[in-house]
């Protein structure tokens, strides 16, 4: 009842214009107040209400590409509620202060509420079947405050027991004698399986009593001495202030203009960038992400983590620090996320925006002959975020370039969560048995072996939204047994028309650049204007097709998917993740065989590498950055960084 009437009291007094001053910037906190204020005034808020999402609507994609500053700005918002175990979606309207629509979700679970998260350890520590295996383990007096209790989204499995039930698997780690590393006393192989409808443990598994290791791998700066010898100062710095430019959130740098915000779900969103005022990506994003571990024990097999729909990429971000994170001149904004109450918290210096000089000049030639030399040095424009997701942290950085490219780099540290073994070496009797699924990084630890895939959403308008996908293969040839070749090779380009053709993988035996191109317009030789997506190294799952993870990550399948633009696309692993059989996602989609021939389309990029663990892992693993590269292929009439100015002396 007091939510009730604090809600009613907002929508009494809220204001009617809103700070928003882009058809795509995200909801202002006065804005998450009134969704709860017209949904408590149209009886749909209780106080039993739980917000899995609060996020922006966006207009349709003409309305944006054709709205001027100054036009209206329609604002709309879709709630994501759990009312006990009913989920709905409810749109809101917020010019209008009305419901427009309000849809309940059968057979789907959200996210993972951080309330719930809370609630799960509480009732693990409470639990006398969890309490017995601890007492089992040797702990006489059992101290709730001593247990780290880490709840883990359950999976999806077709185990008839689990079928239509809101699961957590809940794993414990001793605190006695830890500072900040909070994981390297794993308490294994005991798992509790909570039921949060039900609000109870349903499930203990006990596996049997592996020894509690030791402390012995904090990071605190205490613990890391002796350090090494400091190096001489290297110092970059902007003594006149950036050369970029903000209006609101729109960016301006050089030739190039974007829009960001922060979504709680898929973290940093890029819309609207242009380079001249040439359209390049409607949109950009981080769609999902999953971690699946390569252990078959019981708690093991489970842990394949859909990071951002089942926890949230925004939800987890965590604030840059100067001087580490980003550069001490960098501009740093915060960012507004709603809590499981609907209401926002300000998570302070969650973006960074920074320019940087880069290791390679943007040219350079030398002619000896002649003694000529020219070049010219070169700087990115980085848009960054930090995201710390239970064990991992993952650095995303859009990074804008001068030569009309757009690299998205996405960097995993933070700490391996490790198994609890008998061992302490190689030699030991046991050691071979508890390294077969992974490495003994440290005495008594085990880091398991697993994967990391990160699937990027872009909606590139390569030069409008009329855009063909092209393959450009590379094709060897055999030469005539009279020249003094024997063979090249030569370029064929294949216009694929429908999506179906068009879920492609890196294949090093039969290479091929992947294009985007205008349907018709052209360069001043006449090539059609065009965007090719760059590879770096990559990775495709090893599993079989029929394992459950897999199924359920079938964006995975592939590196590149090519999709005819739909609003309602945005989550490659479908809407929600959490437990799900894997029916939705791309896979779904793609089976409909869309055309994808002169029209306006999104490339899914799928990013992955094996995390074979070793020693240096621990105890904070070294960042080990991944890169795709949007970059103009025929897009310009010559090089753009050609001109750029001359360095100062």
């Amino acid at each position: 009842m007091i939510k009730l009437i604090a809600a009613l009291y907002l929508l009494a007094i809220m204001p009617l214009s809103f700070a928003s001053q882009h058809p795509l910037d995200g909801l202002s906190a006065e804005e998450y107040s009134k969704v709860q204020a017209i949904l408590a005034g149209e009886g749909v808020l209780t106080e039993g209400t739980m917000f899995a999402d609060v996020r922006l609507i966006e207009p349709k994609k003409s309305f944006v590409l054709g709205w001027e500053k100054g036009d209206a700005i329609p604002r709309s918002a879709l709630a994501v509620i759990r009312q006990g175990v009913a989920l709905s979606e409810v749109s809101i309207d917020l010019i209008a202060e009305r419901i427009i629509a309000n849809e309940e979700i059968e057979g789907e679970q959200s996210g993972v509420l951080f309330g719930e998260w809370m609630l799960a350890q509480t009732i693990t520590k409470a639990d006398k079947g969890w309490q017995k295996a601890i007492r089992k383990r040797g702990y006489r007096k059992i101290n709730p405050d001593l247990f780290n209790c880490l709840p883990l989204s359950a999976g999806y499995f077709a185990e008839p027991e689990y079928e239509g039930k809101r699961l957590l698997r809940v794993q414990c780690f001793d605190l006695e004698g830890v500072g900040n590393n909070v994981y390297q006393r794993p308490i294994e192989n005991l798992t509790a399986i909570v039921d949060l409808n039900e609000q109870k443990v349903i499930k203990i598994i006990d596996e049997g009593v592996v020894p509690t290791p030791e402390p012995s791998s904090d990071f605190d700066d205490e613990s890391l001495k002796p350090f090494r010898p400091a190096m001489k100062p290297l110092i970059v710095s902007q003594p006149d202030g950036p050369s970029f430019t903000m209006q609101g959130s729109t960016v301006n740098w050089g030739p190039w203009q974007f829009h960001v915000r922060m979504d709680r779900r898929q973290g940093t969103t890029i819309s609207l960038a242009s380079f001249d005022d040439r359209s390049v990506l409607y949109q950009g994003n981080l769609s999902e992400m999953w971690v699946p571990y390569m252990d078959p024990a019981q708690g093991w097999f489970f842990k394949s983590y859909f990071d951002a729909g089942e926890y949230g990429f925004g939800m987890f971000a965590t604030p840059l620090v100067a001087g580490v994170d980003c550069p001490d001149y960098a501009t740093y904004i915060d960012q507004l996320v709603a809590l499981d109450d609907g209401q926002p918290v300000t998570y302070e210096n969650a973006t960074c925006i920074f320019e940087r000089p880069t290791l390679n000049p943007a040219w350079r030639h030398s002619e000896a002959g002649i003694g000529a030399y020219n070049g010219r040095p070169s700087r990115q424009l980085v848009v960054r975020m930090a995201a710390a997701i239970g064990n991992y942290d993952y650095l995303l950085d859009f990074i804008f370039m001068p030569t009309g490219a757009i690299r998205v780099d996405i960097a995993s540290t933070g700490i391996d969560i490790v198994k609890g073994a008998k061992a302490s070496s190689l030699s030991d009797p046991s050691a071979e048995e508890e390294t077969r699924y992974g490495t003994l990084i440290a005495p008594n630890l085990v880091g398991v072996y697993h994967d990391h895939y990160f699937s990027f959403r872009f909606d590139l308008d390569v030069d409008g939204r009329q855009n063909d996908f092209v393959r450009d293969r590379i094709v060897p040839t055999r030469l005539n047994e009279s020249h003094p070749r024997r063979s090249i090779w030569t370029v064929q380009p294949e216009r694929v028309r429908h999506e179906g053709a068009a879920k492609l993988s890196i294949d090093m035996k039969k290479p091929e650049q992947w294009r985007i191109q205008h349907s018709s317009k052209t360069n001043k030789m006449g090539y059609n204007t065009g965007y090719v997506i760059a590879p770096s190294s990559n990775a495709l799952p090893q599993q079989s097709d029929d394992d459950y993870p897999l199924r359920r990550a079938g964006f995975a399948r592939h590196h590149l998917w090519i999709t005819p633009h739909e609003a309602s696309e945005q989550y490659s692993a479908g809407d929600y993740p959490n437990q799900s059989q894997g029916d939705g996602g791309l896979p779904s989609w793609s089976k409909n065989n869309r055309s994808i021939d002169g029209t306006d389309i999104v490339a899914w990029y799928t990013l992955g590498f094996h995390h074979i663990t070793a020693a240096e892992d621990w105890p904070v693993l070294p960042s080990h950055p991944k890169s795709v590269t949007i970059r103009p292929f025929n897009f310009f009439d010559r090089s753009q960084v050609i001109n750029l100015p001359p360095s100062s002396p």
